[in-house]
């Protein structure tokens, strides 16, 4: 159970982090947000879907990092093999948790996590009780990826608005032969895509929004990647072909 504290000196001056076991960390996630700002670069390693935020209405992006929950399969024998890390997962186990007015925003620190030591890793303090730079590093990244968070939704609700996000099913088939039906996500709509008009194009480049679809409609194909690693991670459940469906939910 994930315990969040603001970081101070006086309760964590001894605290480290072991960035050697983050791959322990990352291999809890399936899904991984990833920003509007960092989903061209994130599409040469993963595969892009749209997903919902959780109890929310609203979309994020989402980078597919295996096939059933807890399984990551660019995490094997504790190594992290993906050359791009999202936001997302070079800030744990931290978060910020927003000041009220014109306060600060507080930096929190998950002290139950696997990467927290008093004995090994990186040092959050120095000796002078003052943040060191890796800490400092740590809250420019969350600062980042708060604006870039709010930047992502409020362009994905426009791109939804112009019909470009269809909900679609994963169909996965397994080597002996049996299937599984994957829901959940969303892909970029190409047939309304390709139907766009000048006007709309315009608007998205202006916004430049009309890469990052591309690049996620091109996504797709680190799919053949998925499968291999996924193949090489749980040969006992290999997967011989997978489909994308338009969700019949």
């Amino acid at each position: 159970m994930q315990n969040f504290e603001p970081v101070n000196a006086q309760s964590h001056s001894e605290m480290r982090i072991d960035e050697l076991q983050l791959p322990m960390l990352f291999e809890r996630f399936h899904l991984v947000n990833v920003e509007l700002k960092e989903a061209v670069q994130a599409a040469s390693e993963y595969p892009l879907f749209f997903s919902r935020v959780a109890n929310s209405q609203r979309w994020a992006i989402s980078a597919l990092c295996g096939f059933g929950l807890n399984e990551n399969v660019f995490v094997q024998d504790n190594e992290w093999l993906a050359h791009y890390t999202p936001l997302s997962l070079q800030t744990l186990p931290f978060s910020l948790q927003r000041g009220e007015g014109d306060s600060e925003s507080a930096l929190l620190l998950d002290t139950t996590s696997a990467v927290v030591s008093t004995q090994s890793g990186t040092a959050l303090f120095l000796s002078s009780k003052r943040p060191s730079a890796f800490l400092d590093s740590k809250r420019k990244l969350l600062e980042e990826r708060t604006v870039a968070m709010a930047q992502t939704g409020a362009l994905l609700e426009e791109i939804a608005s112009m019909g470009l996000i269809r909900a679609v099913d994963i169909v996965i088939e397994f080597a002996d032969g049996t299937q599984q039906r994957v829901g959940g996500l969303a892909a970029v709509n190409e047939q309304q895509f390709q139907a766009l008009n000048a006007e709309q194009l315009a608007l998205l480049n202006t916004k430049q929004c009309l890469s990052v679809l591309a690049n996620i409609l091109g996504s797709v194909f680190q799919m053949n990647r998925l499968i291999r690693l996924h193949n090489k991670k749980y040969p006992g459940k290999a997967i011989s072909n997978i489909k994308l469906e338009t969700s019949k939910a």
